[in-house]
């Protein structure tokens, strides 16, 4: 017969089997898995590790190819723009040391340069006070604002190519707010020991521009106004008034970062744009070259599409005779 001391006995074995296993599990088992997540995590410290100086050794062999690219840029443009006049006209919002390094390879190349407009968020023209501000400091009539800024920015288009007395377009924007304006920069540069000297124009809008005028467009991600707005229609105009006009975006190939060819791809889609060139990848040496050489090509004159996004026709231009 199965009596109490039987069933106590029993029931202590089952709870000491219990506490067995728990201590088990929590001790042993745990251990094997706790060392097999510490060497696992020690085999990605070390991957990370190896990619890390991986990623530094590329780093420095971009470095020094970015480095030759710029030897290679002054040393191929310089002389390319002696004494031919260049304008640049950007759209403020856009990536500021891009359109540096152009200005200092216009430099290299010898161009007289005019010094760089900057067209300001004012020109989206969001309230009435700002269109009548715009009538007036062209004289022209209060209209749409659609109406007066095109308007406006055909008369920047056909302002005067030579020193005549009258105003300046560009000196009553600038004095209404709609745009300002940096002058050149440094006249010298000096690449491989060897100075370049770019000419010298008035730092004042009131004498400018000068005679046969060539203009570099500047927009894309990060402008304050829509390229639809003021940069396409400016660069339309300036083709269709004298034919002597070059559109200039810095891009990225991620769409989630921007984009490349948001704004000079716009140009590339419209009928019509036969009379003017554009480059999608200013941010880059091989793009400031291909800039400073299509502005030279102006002259021939010899129009095309260069960079490496959608719609480029080559890198650079062939500088064939």
């Amino acid at each position: 017969m199965i009596n109490l001391r039987y069933h106590i006995v029993s029931l202590v074995a089952v709870f000491m089997a219990l506490g067995l296993g728990i201590v088990m599990g929590s001790t042993v088992i745990d251990r094997v898995t706790v060392d097999a997540l510490n060497n696992r995590l020690d085999d990605v410290q070390r991957s990370v590790g190896a990619i890390r100086a991986e990623n530094g050794r590329l780093g420095d062999q971009v470095k020094q190819g970015q480095d030759f690219a710029v030897t290679t840029r002054d040393q191929l443009l310089r002389g390319h723009l002696r004494n031919i006049p260049v304008m640049v006209v950007a759209v403020a919002g856009v990536d500021r040391g891009p359109v540096d390094e152009l200005r200092q390879a216009l430099v290299t190349a010898q161009a007289t340069m005019e010094g760089t407009i900057w067209f300001t968020s004012k020109m989206r023209l969001t309230s009435d006070s700002d269109v009548r501000a715009l009538a007036g400091a062209l004289d022209l009539p209060v209209d749409r604002p659609e109406v007066v800024r095109r308007q406006a920015l055909a008369r920047v288009a056909a302002a005067r190519d030579t020193a005549a007395a009258e105003a300046s377009p560009l000196a009553a924007l600038q004095s209404a707010g709609f745009l300002t304006y940096e002058g050149p920069p440094s006249t010298t540069t000096t690449t491989g020991g060897i100075a370049s000297t770019s000419g010298s124009v008035p730092s004042s809008l009131a004498a400018l521009p000068l005679a046969n005028t060539r203009y570099l467009v500047v927009s894309g991600a990060g402008a304050e106004v829509g390229d639809d707005v003021v940069a396409v229609p400016l660069v339309q105009a300036y083709a269709q008034a004298n034919g002597r006009v070059v559109a200039a975006e810095s891009g990225v190939d991620e769409p989630v970062q921007g984009g490349r060819a948001v704004f000079v791809g716009l140009l590339r889609r419209e009928a019509g744009t036969a009379r003017l060139s554009t480059v999608d990848n200013l941010e880059s040496p091989m793009g400031q070259t291909a800039a400073v050489l299509a502005l030279e090509d102006l002259g021939v004159p010899r129009y095309g599409h260069y960079g490496v996004g959608r719609g480029a026709e080559r890198v650079l231009p062939s500088q064939t005779p």
